[in-house]
């Protein structure tokens, strides 16, 4: 069933919006979606149906004036605070929100009188550095000072949330290597400049091995969890990352690249290992063959990585939206939307009756856990509810 064969309902939505008659929550959605517009974005996945939402350029005028004078008398909303909301309803939403099964819902039921409950607070920049003799130093945004200064090497943190290597010329010639290691725990993440330049950018639930200092001729790291990589160039070192399924499994697949973009999401409870390619080449290799892939492909290896490997087309923006502050989801399963929404908020997450159910969506990685999941429920099917524990269960209507 096209989930778009209710246009009336829109049209008659963004009529009541102009003649001053939209209810707030309609108010909210309308701005919202104007917003994005404005900016060139198009965040309905169905161009064709767009039409309904541009209508008449004096519709449109109208709304940019009213968005306008709302800023000025700060009478309706400071717009970006609903961008959560908005944004996942137009994608979702008027197929599902508005159009689902024939029925209009009612939007009044926007905001559920259980967020009060669901008000957990997102994520932020935070991890724990273990550095070669053992001892632990907590990296967070409220303080920019020098862990490390010994012999040309510089380790410091920043406070926007980065850790950064510096190494001066000769450094890289000794013999000896010491292994760092950066956890980000559920509900946290983080940035590294590694010693020879290369960005990481690390998800929740995470961590990352590697040497203070490269030496020899490769570049060695290895991941567990999720993390973005944009290699730096250096010819002569290739750079290589093992995805293992813990800290103590040496188990799992390898990276080689020379200098690159790329996002790898090997987190135990997905069962799989997706390597996916934005800029460059690089060559993913387990024990069982190898493949090389080219931009905007991505490498998917089931049984933790250990099984064959399988090179799909992949949608990159919705790989890579956490490391750009977004949940996007392009025909998701709703266990696969939970598993992230379960990490980045560091809830427990009930999975014994997650119904089958498939997402299109984005959403902020700032919104609050309530925002996110009442986004979720405007399906009609479904409600969240938040146990002792922070645990996080699914009730189907």
């Amino acid at each position: 069933m096209n989930p778009y064969n209710h246009k009336k309902d829109l049209e008659n939505m963004i009529k009541r919006y102009v003649a001053g008659e939209a209810t707030p929550e309609e108010i909210k959605f309308i701005e919202a979606y104007y917003q994005y517009l404005e900016k060139g974005e198009n965040i309905l996945d169905h161009s064709s149906e767009t039409e309904v939402l541009h209508l008449e350029e004096e519709n449109f005028q109208s709304i940019k004036a009213s968005i306008a004078q709302s800023k000025t008398n700060r009478r309706i909303f400071p717009i970006y605070r609903y961008v959560a909301a908005a944004a996942i309803i137009v994608v979702l939403g008027f197929g599902v929100l508005y159009l689902s099964k024939n029925k209009q819902v009612d939007t009044k039921n926007l905001l559920a009188t259980n967020a009060k409950t669901l008000d957990i607070l997102p994520g932020v920049d935070k991890a724990i550095l273990t550095l070669a003799d053992g001892s632990k130093v907590v990296l967070d945004n409220n303080s920019n000072e020098n862990i490390i200064e010994k012999s040309g090497l510089t380790i410091s943190k920043t406070k926007d949330g980065q850790l950064i290597y510096k190494v001066s010329n000769g450094v890289q010639k000794g013999n000896t290597v010491a292994y760092n290691t950066i956890e980000t725990a559920k509900g946290n993440q983080y940035q590294v400049l590694l010693p020879d330049g290369t960005k990481v950018w690390l998800n929740a639930a995470s961590s990352l091995r590697y040497p203070e200092v490269f030496t020899g001729k490769e570049r060695r790291v290895v991941l567990t969890g999720e993390a973005y990589f944009e290699v730096a160039k250096d010819k002569t070192r290739p750079f290589f990352v093992r995805t293992v399924s813990s800290p103590k499994d040496n188990r799992g697949q390898d990276v080689e690249v020379l200098g690159t973009h790329f996002n790898i999401n090997s987190y135990m409870d997905d069962q799989s290992v997706k390597t996916t390619l934005l800029e460059g080449s690089v060559k993913v290799s387990n024990d069982n063959s190898s493949k090389i892939l080219k931009p905007g492909e991505q490498a998917v290896i089931n049984n933790y990585g250990l099984g064959t490997i399988h090179i799909l087309q992949a949608d990159t923006d919705d790989e890579t939206a956490w490391k750009n502050g977004l949940f996007r989801f392009s025909n998701a399963g709703l266990k696969s939307i939970l598993n992230q929404i379960e990490r980045w908020y560091d809830v427990k997450i009930d999975y014994n009756s997650v119904p089958d159910k498939r997402y299109n969506g984005m959403v902020p990685r700032n919104a609050k856990l309530s925002e996110v999941l009442q986004m979720l429920e405007v399906t009609g099917n479904i409600n969240f509810k938040i146990e002792e524990n922070r645990v996080l269960k699914v009730i189907a209507k």
